[in-house]
């Protein structure tokens, strides 16, 4: 694990608490995010304050938002008001994700 995810993953965790895990493609998608402090932790401290509103998923709720120019995402799974995952993942991912999540409906018919 790179010393810029590890050290994500520690400001996340004291936002969320040590129950929060990530997803595998996490280590690797972190260390190519820029501006990490300015965006993603203020928005997550955001998120923790109850300052952004939750995507309506199926039966869960979710915060979407997207990073930098690129595709990546990073997505926080509430279950019983409890922040439990955290997700980053490229644009493919992304879309399998919200179609699992009932965020967006399946372009094949």
């Amino acid at each position: 694990m790179s010393r810029i995810a590890a050290d994500l993953k520690s400001k996340l965790k004291d936002i969320f608490g040590g129950q929060i895990i990530f997803n595998k493609e996490f280590d690797k998608l972190s260390r190519n995010i820029k501006n990490i402090n300015k965006n993603l932790i203020n928005w997550c401290i955001d998120v923790k304050k109850q300052k952004i509103i939750p995507q309506p998923a199926k039966d869960e709720v979710v915060f979407i938002k997207k990073i930098g120019s690129s595709n990546r995402c990073i997505i926080i799974k509430v279950v019983n008001g409890e922040f439990k995952e955290i997700h980053l993942g490229d644009h493919k991912y992304y879309d399998q994700l919200r179609l699992r999540l009932g965020l967006k409906k399946s372009s094949v018919n």
